[in-house]
């Protein structure tokens, strides 16, 4: 009997030293610091310039386990000068979630330029879940701000669900030394706004040239959308890593775009018209 109740004391003593939880500690896959150029159209209604702090971050437990109760993403800057309140709190991001959760915020320089120096430095993010277990992660140096032009002619070469999307970049050579000009491309869907494609996180790089096809597969006809047209500096004096791309700035536009049925699915709709059509016709013949 006193075996038995050792055993049992053994047992239950094991247990209580479980984790309360079987989730595992939350992982940052990438975390991005970057001046963001926004335009008087943006779709989510910020514009001007803007410090964008965006964490992306997995969770054995899933979405829940990183926006339930309890779970908080947060950055803290090594600028002494930061003119917002610290830590800074990042929301969940609706709109976004291909990486898993993913937080942005972002915090609009009032200042414009002038609030440059009191951004730059690096960023400490850290992503704690339900079951208060965190991961910390310093950010690039951001180091280089400056302020990308708006693309501009944004365009499609047709209206079918592949076109191909260009825009033109009006100063391609970035004014600061060590950065170095690429570009990336968004489908947001046109009534909740979620991103559905992103170019470099799909290809893995950013395209050296202002020019994406949209990949098959993705569009509707006749559902609207947007393409988001994105320049950015990448710092080349940085070392490359999964989770620090280099992005130091971007600027953005959108344009609204509506694909119509292919040729062939007009084709055969216009062949059902004309059946359904001459089929009306001898039946109203015969009466």
């Amino acid at each position: 009997m006193r075996k038995t109740l050792v055993l049992v004391g053994l047992i239950l003593a094991g247990i209580g030293s479980l984790p309360l939880s079987s989730y595992a500690t939350p992982t940052i896959v990438t975390d991005l610091v970057f001046i963001e150029n926004r335009p008087i159209d943006d779709i989510f209604g910020v514009s001007g310039l803007t410090l964008s702090l965006d964490v992306a971050a997995p969770d054995t437990g899933g979405s829940g386990a990183l926006t339930g109760p309890g779970a908080k993403t947060q950055a803290t800057s090594s600028n002494a000068s930061f003119p917002f309140a610290q830590p800074v709190t990042i929301p969940a991001n609706s709109f976004f979630g291909l990486q898993g959760v993913e937080f942005t915020s972002l915090l609009l320089l009032t200042g414009g330029v002038a609030d440059f120096p009191k951004v730059t430095g690096t960023y400490n993010f850290t992503v704690t879940n339900t079951t208060a277990q965190s991961v910390s992660d310093t950010g690039h140096n951001l180091d280089k701000p400056e302020v990308i032009p708006l693309p501009t002619g944004l365009h499609t070469n047709n209206f079918s669900t592949t076109p191909v999307f260009s825009f033109t970049d009006p100063n391609p050579t970035p004014g600061i030394a060590g950065l170095a000009r690429a570009y990336d491309f968004f489908i947001h869907d046109g009534i909740t706004n979620d991103v559905i494609f992103d170019f470099s996180v799909a290809t893995g790089a950013f395209s050296p040239i202002p020019s994406f096809t949209v990949p098959n597969g993705l569009l509707l006809p006749g559902h609207p959308y947007f393409l988001r047209a994105a320049s950015v500096d990448r710092d080349l004096t940085e070392p490359v890593t999964s989770i620090h791309p280099r992005l130091e700035n971007r600027s953005d536009e959108f344009l609204a775009f509506t694909p119509v049925p292919e040729p062939s699915t007009l084709l055969l709709l216009g062949s059902g018209l004309v059946a359904l059509t001459g089929l009306a016709w001898r039946r109203h013949r015969r009466k």
